[in-house]
């Protein structure tokens, strides 16, 4: 690494970078930089590495508002399979006779309220995660 007290934009430049990133939410945000005569690989890999974590972090917290609206759409989800599930599982208790189509919906959505409340926790914990690793939360 250069010499702290040597000041790096002092020297004539002999090369640039450019470290580009594209968001999930179709954004790109680009960092760039000088290579600098006399500078140390050393150097300008420390900058290359600081520039490449920021851009890691941009991207992770501009997923989470798309974890957080794929979680919300599973919720709904649930929501509406329970209100179905509900409905047909009064109906077999009252001893209504259910139609084989509904005998099938019947068994399809417990399976599916059931994957429904794994994808939402699973969804909690990337949303948690993502949150850390951007810094947003301890």
């Amino acid at each position: 690494m250069t010499n702290p007290a040597q000041n790096p934009a002092n020297n004539a430049i002999t090369g640039n970078f450019t470290i580009q990133a594209t968001l999930p939410n179709g954004k790109t945000m680009n960092i760039s930089g000088y290579v600098y005569d006399g500078e140390s690989i050393e150097s300008v890999n420390d900058r290359v590495d600081l520039f490449h974590d920021i851009l890691d972090r941009q991207r992770v917290r501009s997923e989470i508002p798309e974890l957080e609206a794929k979680r919300d759409q599973t919720v709904a989800a649930l929501t509406q399979m329970r209100d179905v599930l509900t409905n047909l599982q009064e109906r077999k208790a009252k001893g209504e006779k259910l139609m084989s189509q509904d005998k099938q919906t019947l068994q399809n959505l417990e399976m599916s309220v059931k994957h429904a409340q794994e994808n939402i926790e699973k969804g909690e914990k990337a949303i948690a995660e993502a949150k850390i690793k951007a810094g947003l939360t301890k």
